[in-house]
């Protein structure tokens, strides 16, 4: 059975967040990623998050049986993709991030810096990846823009499983506004190590 420490119900959202925003949570569980792993050093949590950068993120999977799996991953335990086509449908549930960004990301003027938007988009796909194929990483990472993305702003990531193959994960992810305007969408190559990641401190 799945923690319930492990899911949370997050600081509420903003009241003057889009409505699109606000009607997230119905949708599934909060994942508290902190209590999940070690987040010393994390790129989102001690670098980009703050007032001027992301200044939220709200961070949910579709389903109780993802959010075990993902536990499972992240806490190292043995999974495996699954093997019929129920399952199959399972890991096809989305994850889905809502980020609020603020004015200091920007590569042009009032424009998110490209590299943002990959970081988002490689962050919410790792996410899906590991619910399915366990500790894994970027293998490939192809985007198209389609969009520029203004600041400030909300918006919203999706990521879900197209396909496992052996220790691959091929993952389809969106950035867009939530209400169907797409700014950037991508297809993500995740690659299963063959040896356990190990921990810094057991690599000395």
């Amino acid at each position: 059975m799945t923690d319930q420490q492990d899911i949370v119900e997050l600081p509420a959202i903003p009241a003057d967040a889009p409505e699109w925003v606000r009607n997230l949570p119905s949708n599934g569980h909060f994942v508290d990623r902190s209590k999940l792993y070690d987040i010393t050093g994390h790129l989102l949590f001690d670098s980009l998050l703050n007032s001027n950068g992301i200044r939220h993120f709200y961070y949910f999977m579709g389903n109780e049986k993802q959010v075990e799996r993902a536990i499972k991953a992240f806490h190292g335990q043995a999974t495996s993709p699954p093997k019929h086509a129920d399952s199959i449908d399972q890991i096809k549930e989305e994850v889905r991030v809502a980020f609020h960004l603020g004015a200091s990301i920007c590569g042009h003027k009032g424009i998110v810096h490209g590299g943002l938007t990959a970081t988002m988009i490689d962050e919410v796909s790792g996410a899906a990846a590991f619910s399915a194929i366990g500790p894994c990483f970027t293998a490939n990472l192809n985007i198209d823009y389609k969009k520029p993305l203004l600041v400030p702003s909300w918006v919203l990531v999706r990521a879900h499983v197209d396909r496992v193959e052996g220790r691959k994960a091929y993952i389809n992810a969106t950035v867009e506004n939530g209400e169907g305007e797409i700014y950037a969408q991508a297809v993500v190559l995740f690659i299963e190590p063959k040896k356990p990641i190990l921990k810094p401190t057991e690599q000395n």
